[in-house]
C-alpha cells in the first residue's frame, strides 16, 4: 500500500498538558505509536476527513487510536482506527458498531452514528477506520474509574440512562447474533449454569463509555454489543465504580431494584469473575479490595435468601 499524505497531521506529539490517554501513549512502544499515526493519516485521507486539532485517544495496548475530525463540508466527526496483526482472526468487536446500527435503530438512545468504514492491510497489520458522528460531549472518564463528580449528576440523567439500558434489553435477542465474549468466558468459569436469560447489552458499560448532555445520557463505544445476562450493563457500571462510594450509591438508587434480583446478583457475579481474571493479569488491581468486599456482602445476602440466586464467585 502506498501511503497517501493527509491534508493535516493526525495526533501529533506534544501539547500543553498530558491526558490519561496521552500518558498511555507514552507507555506504548514508539514504533507502535508512529505506525498508528501514519495509518491514521491514511484512514483520514481515505474517509475524506482532516484532523480537528491535536487531541486523540489511545486505546488499550495500542489496539486503536481515535480523534476528532472534520469532513469536507466542515461537519464535526469522530474517527477511530483499529489495528491488529493481519494473521490474527478478525475480532468480533470490529463489527460491533455496525451491529449496533442495526440493533439500535429507532431506540431512544443518544449515541454516535456510524457513517462509514474502511479496511486495509499494510506491512503485516490489518486496520479498520471508522467514521461516526461526533457527540457534543466527552466521556465521563478516560479510564475505568468513576470520577467523584459523577455522583452529582441529576436524577433525570440517571433515569435516562436506565431507560436507555432497559430499551436495549427489550430488543429481540435474534437481532444480535453472538454473546459478549468476555461475559460468556466469565460465566463458564463460574461452573454452574444459571437460568437468567441472555439479552442484548452494551457489553462495556463503564464511566469511560458514558457522556452527559444535560439530562440525557450519551452511550459511546458499542464494539462489544451482544447478548449478556439480564442487567449485566448495570452490574458492570456498578462494579466498575465501587472505589467511588458516592457514585455506587447513585447506581444502587437507580438500578437497585434490578441488581438485587437473582438475575442481577448473577450478572454481578459474572462481572466479578471477569474482573478476577483481570486482577490476575495485573489490571485494575486498585479495584480489588472494594470488589471483594462487595461480593462478600452479596454472598451473605444470597445465603440469607436460602440460595435464591447463584452464589457469587470469589475474587
Amino acid at each position: 500500500m502506498t501511503e497517501p499524505t493527509a491534508p493535516r497531521a493526525v495526533c501529533p506529539a506534544g501539547g500543553a498538558s498530558r491526558t490519561s490517554s496521552e500518558m498511555l501513549a507514552l507507555r506504548l512502544p514508539q514504533d507502535t505509536v508512529d505506525r498508528l499515526r501514519v495509518q491514521a493519516r491514511h484512514g483520514a485521507a481515505v474517509l475524506g476527513v482532516v484532523a480537528d486539532g491535536t487531541d486523540c485517544v489511545w486505546g488499550w495496548q495500542g489496539t486503536s487510536v481515535s480523534m476528532p475530525v472534520l469532513d469536507t463540508g466542515g461537519a464535526q466527526r469522530w474517527m477511530k482506527l483499529r489495528s491488529r496483526p493481519a494473521a490474527d482472526p478478525v475480532p468480533a468487536l470490529w463489527s460491533g458498531v455496525a451491529t449496533a446500527e442495526q440493533v439500535m435503530a429507532g431506540l431512544p438512545v443518544l449515541r454516535p452514528v456510524l457513517l462509514a468504514q474502511q479496511a486495509w492491510t499494510c506491512d503485516g497489520f490489518a486496520y479498520q477506520a471508522e467514521l461516526t458522528t461526533r457527540m457534543p460531549v466527552r466521556s465521563i472518564s478516560l479510564n475505568r474509574a468513576a470520577p467523584q463528580w459523577m455522583a452529582d449528576l441529576p436524577a433525570a440523567w440517571w433515569a435516562d440512562l436506565r431507560a436507555a439500558l432497559d430499551s436495549l434489553q427489550e430488543v429481540a435477542p435474534a437481532a444480535v447474533l453472538r454473546r459478549v465474549a468476555w461475559q460468556e468466558t466469565a460465566a463458564r468459569s463460574m461452573g454452574a449454569v444459571h437460568p437468567a436469560p441472555w439479552v442484548p447489552s452494551h457489553g462495556d458499560m463503564c464511566p469511560a463509555n458514558l457522556g452527559v448532555a444535560g439530562a440525557t445520557a450519551v452511550l459511546f463505544d458499542w464494539e462489544y454489543i451482544g447478548l449478556g445476562p439480564r442487567f449485566v450493563d448495570a452490574a458492570t457500571l456498578l462494579l466498575s465504580s465501587l472505589d467511588t462510594p458516592d457514585v455506587t450509591d447513585c447506581i444502587w438508587s437507580h438500578f437497585g431494584d434490578q441488581l438485587a434480583t437473582p438475575e442481577g446478583i448473577y450478572a454481578q457475579s459474572v462481572v466479578a469473575a471477569h474482573f478476577a481474571g483481570r486482577f490476575r493479569a495485573g489490571e485494575h488491581v486498585d479495584l480489588a479490595p472494594a470488589l471483594r468486599a462487595h461480593m462478600r456482602t452479596l454472598e451473605e445476602r444470597t445465603d440469607d435468601r436460602h440460595g435464591g440466586a447463584a452464589r457469587c464467585t470469589p475474587c
